[in-house]
């Protein structure tokens, strides 16, 4: 991957759109934990709009997958939500039971796991998995056999794969990990979703192969106007696609801001340190942040970052700060990095 700091990239600069398609809004999630309850998610808040990829990066644990799965509505048995709101289109699916049914049924939404090997039954061709995703969808109903192969066929081709037909036919074993990324994807946009979940989707591919799945995610959400959520713990990759970055922290939020503002100098200081700690060519190996994150059932109060950052206060020990900013770009912090000395 070319240094995050080059100029390039794939992702387009625009303004925020006026009404965000999915809201999260000071969601808190707890799991049941040997030793005590893990506090997972602590208020957490994001925005996505249409169109719009939003990269949600951080370390192994700091809660993206927590926060996708809220969002998917697959949390595992035991979770507790605590609070908060969790809007499609300023609908709260958190008020009632009832509304969160009325609106995953009228809000599809699409995922792209991160192996798709084992999101993939070993039993059954592609094509009659891809078809069971249109039989549980609206459309399917009204639509024959003949007319459901030919649908998948089409989004197999809109997606790159050679030969649709014959992917039709093959069985997982049979196709590459980038072919099989593709069939997902694919599969993910059969139900004519609004957003697409896209968990670490690249993590299992080689380095080519990322780049070509990248490009076709930033692709299709520009034809299509799909929203895009894009977990990752890899900055280069959401340097490639994304528009706005959010940053998160053992389950909170840090910093958000639109990609070239965040690459041109994060300013809280764990969304600097990761940048930093990111490899680039000729400059030897980058330093790693010094030490560890905290244990979620048990975490620090105030800023859970305040053990590991050189910057800091006696407040940060304390009271968590709030976000300094717009929707568009805030940084939670006591001490942010000022603007122009941000690294």
């Amino acid at each position: 991957m070319s240094s995050i700091r080059a100029s390039g990239g794939m992702a387009r600069q625009r303004a925020h759109p006026l009404t965000d398609l999915v809201r999260v809004a000071d969601v808190s999630v707890d799991f049941p934990a040997p030793g005590g309850t893990a506090k997972v998610l602590d208020r957490v808040n994001l925005a996505v709009g249409t169109g719009e990829i939003v990269g949600l990066v951080g370390e192994s644990g700091c809660g993206k997958t927590t926060l996708a799965r809220l969002i998917l509505g697959v949390l595992p048995a035991g979770a507790t939500v605590r609070g908060g709101a969790l809007c499609f289109e300023e609908r709260d699916v958190l008020a009632s039971p009832r509304e969160e049914a009325l609106v995953r049924r009228a809000f599809p939404i699409g995922f792209v796991p991160q192996e798709p090997r084992a999101a993939l039954s070993p039993l059954f061709p592609i094509g009659a998995q891809a078809g069971e995703v249109l039989r549980w969808s609206r459309r399917r109903a009204r639509s024959g056999r003949a007319d459901a192969r030919r649908r998948i066929a089409e989004m197999f081709a809109r997606v790159q794969l050679p030969d649709p037909l014959a992917i039709m036919r093959r069985y997982p074993h049979e196709l590459s990990g980038g072919q099989l990324q593709r069939v997902l994807i694919a599969m993910a946009l059969l139900r004519e979703p609004r957003l697409v979940v896209a968990d670490e989707p690249t993590t299992a591919l080689d380095v080519t192969i990322q780049a070509q799945i990248l490009t076709l995610l930033r692709g299709l959400a520009l034809e299509q106007r799909v929203a895009v959520l894009f977990a990752t713990h890899d900055l280069g990759a959401a340097w490639e696609i994304c528009d706005r970055i959010t940053v998160m922290y053992a389950g909170q939020e840090a910093e958000t801001a639109p990609s070239a503002v965040f690459f041109a100098g994060p300013r809280h200081p764990y969304a600097a340190l990761l940048l930093e700690s990111m490899p680039r060519p000729g400059a030897g190996l980058p330093e790693s942040i010094t030490g560890a994150v905290p244990n979620l059932i048990d975490p620090p109060p105030g800023c859970r970052f305040h053990p590991r950052c050189p910057r800091a206060l006696p407040v940060c020990r304390s009271e968590r700060p709030p976000a300094r900013g717009s929707a568009v770009e805030s940084v939670r912090c006591h001490s942010p990095i000022p603007a122009r000395d941000a690294a």
